[in-house]
């Protein structure tokens, strides 16, 4: 089974997203765009996991979101990984908050002492919108909405691959209530 664990973002911000991604196929062309009920912060991707294993990293997660409260942030940005002018990713970038990182931080650790592999690149907060299919190029970030809202749920995710793309399905739900 295919996992990753996801900072939930709330339905009117998804709302709000969904629209800009409406707004950018008009002007982007070769980008597969994610759809309302994809929309999340990647917190970290498990990848193919045994099902005996989803007890061992639900109850590592009820532990660790104990020791959070609701995470306020805000829409940022418009941008691409590596960049703009050869995206591979497009995304929306959050506003800093230090407890975010931490959190993902201390999610890494505690996975890496039961056997999965720590993620090498930085954390960048954002929400996957969009995966270029063709060479692209785009010259500036798009203006979008600065929103400000709070991510209140972690979720463990299955994500299954179909010829017509994934689909994601909570496994488990955690929410932020310190």
């Amino acid at each position: 089974m295919r996992l990753f664990i996801a900072a939930l973002i709330p339905e009117d911000i998804r709302t709000l997203l969904t629209n800009y991604i409406n707004f950018l196929k008009h002007n982007i062309d070769g980008v597969k765009w994610e759809k309302f009920e994809k929309l999340h912060v990647t917190l970290k991707f498990l990848g193919d996991i045994d099902e005996s294993r989803v007890n061992e990293i639900s109850n590592l997660l009820e532990k660790l979101v104990h020791n959070y409260s609701p995470f306020n942030t805000s829409i940022l940005d418009f941008g691409g990984f590596p960049d703009l002018k050869n995206p591979k990713v497009l995304y929306i970038g959050l506003s800093h908050n230090s407890e975010l990182p931490k959190f993902q931080n201390e999610l890494e650790k505690s996975l890496s002492e039961i056997g999965f592999e720590k993620e090498k690149r930085r954390f960048i907060p954002h929400i996957t919108v969009g995966r270029v299919k063709k060479r692209i190029h785009i010259k500036e970030s798009l203006p979008i909405t600065q929103s400000i809202f709070d991510i209140t749920q972690i979720g463990l995710i299955k994500s299954e691959l179909r010829p017509e793309g994934s689909v994601y399905t909570p496994l488990k739900l955690f929410k932020l209530e310190k």
